[in-house]
């Protein structure tokens, strides 16, 4: 079945390439890569260089300089504005974070032989943007990109607890409080009260709130501003529970979330070799 699906995928691509041309995404691409070797162009310099009649890059110019990536002075000219470097700025940040942490996981993992996940906040969830798993079979699992809820599992708690009043309010006034264990916090008020504490304890944890029996552990990573960016956790499932599990775990984890916002600039780290 997945063998079909991929073959038709790959008909479907195939088919499309002789329309690559003609396609929007493609246009828009070569237009922003174009412009960026021609500083100050007008429409109909610009035209033959990105092999498009002046109606339609006209139309692909004026969304594009609605959306602020593009900017057209009183000459008519067109330029690339700086938001296009801030949205590759924010991809560069993600990649330098995943290559400063992932040792410290892979460390926290082999030492605990349990899954470490690092995860972002996207929106009003956790994206899993990088992974180390589990040495035993029987493990917690999730994959890189998924999304999860950020009120109940302890890598979400963590970036809840870095928001200022207001924009924690507003996640609030959107985000439905769904249970998904007998355990999860659906209340905003004990949830408040719990974000207090994480921020109090420098750490976030919970047990069984969002995938049952399984118990989590997660830390802030900060920038150089002192702005949570990222939060790492440990998990594992509860049948793997022993005396002096949780505090080890805790203190690997404190280590690895503490040498890692170091790394980003973050100077109020103590650090531990």
């Amino acid at each position: 079945m997945e063998k079909e699906m991929l073959d038709n995928e790959l008909n479907i691509e195939e088919e499309n390439l002789a329309d690559l041309h003609t396609n929007s995404v493609y246009r828009t691409l070569k237009i922003l890569e174009s412009l960026s070797y021609n500083h100050g162009v007008t429409l109909e310099e610009f035209a033959p260089t990105v092999n498009l009649a002046r109606p339609t890059l006209y139309r692909f110019l004026s969304i594009l300089v609605r959306m602020g990536y593009v900017s057209k002075n009183k000459d008519n000219r067109y330029r690339l504005t700086p938001k296009l470097f801030a949205v590759a700025a924010h991809s560069i940040d993600d990649v330098e974070l995943s290559r400063i942490v992932k040792p410290y996981m892979e460390d926290l993992s082999f030492n605990t032989g349990e899954t470490t996940i690092l995860g972002i906040k996207d929106d009003d969830s956790v994206l899993h943007v990088l992974k180390v798993e589990s040495r035993y079979t029987a493990r917690f699992y999730e994959r890189v990109g998924k999304h999860s809820p950020l009120y109940c599992t302890a890598v979400g708690q963590v970036l809840l607890a870095g928001l200022d009043e207001k924009d924690l309010n507003l996640y609030l006034q959107k985000e439905r409080l769904v249970p998904y264990t007998i355990n999860t916090l659906t209340d905003p008020v004990e949830l408040k009260k719990r974000l207090e504490k994480v921020r109090a304890d420098g750490y976030a944890e919970t047990i069984s709130e969002y995938e049952q029996d399984i118990h989590s552990l997660g830390c802030p990573v900060f920038d150089h501003d002192g702005h949570v960016i990222a939060s790492v956790s440990i998990n594992w499932p509860l049948f793997r529970e022993e005396p002096g599990k949780r505090e080890m775990c805790l203190e690997g984890l404190r280590k690895a979330a503490a040498l890692s916002s170091s790394l980003m600039g973050y100077k109020d780290a103590p650090l531990e070799e």
